[in-house]
């Protein structure tokens, strides 16, 4: 059984990735319409399988996956497991969640006064909910998966108390 929730990436790695993706490909399709095809086809190979994998990057969604009674977190592309990590759920008895947010600033400056009436504010935050096993001293902690929509992670939270022995 498996259950794919939402975007691999955060906002500002899909962003940053997309932004890379336009630009390999535009110089990929500048290099294909203007120079020869034997001259440069080294670079031109290499564009083209990086902007193949750039774009294989943006479309992976992060998900849990049982197979033989054990929990994995798993990455997919398109329904298709990628990579999967055990989670292991024997030493633990509660699941737990908590609450935050993910945020990014790129400040240009901190220390010179004189920067601060100009630089524009580039802070991005989403709230994120943080899944947690914890054992019943509440003494051992083990981090399953970090999620930011609320709705995602009541699926998760169901997913996981159906198919381990875990409770919330």
């Amino acid at each position: 059984m498996k259950i794919i929730l939402e975007r691999n990436l955060d906002f500002k790695q899909f962003q940053n990735l997309t932004i890379l993706t336009f630009i390999t490909g535009m110089i990929f399709l500048g290099m294909i319409n203007s120079v020869d095809f034997k001259s440069y086809y080294k670079i031109k190979i290499i564009l083209f399988f990086l902007n193949l994998i750039f774009i294989t990057i943006l479309f992976t969604k992060k998900g849990l996956l049982i197979k033989n009674q054990k929990l994995y977190k798993s990455i997919f592309l398109f329904g298709f497991g990628l990579k999967k990590t055990i989670i292991e759920t024997s030493d633990f008895q509660q699941l737990f969640i908590i609450q935050g947010k993910l945020s990014t600033n790129y400040a240009y400056s901190y220390n010179i006064k004189q920067f601060h009436n100009w630089e524009p504010d580039l802070n991005h935050s989403v709230a994120s909910f943080t899944l947690l096993m914890i054992d019943e001293n509440n003494s051992n902690k083990k981090k399953i998966l970090t999620l930011t929509k609320p709705d995602k992670v009541k699926l998760a939270i169901d997913f996981i108390t159906k198919n381990t022995n875990l409770i919330i």
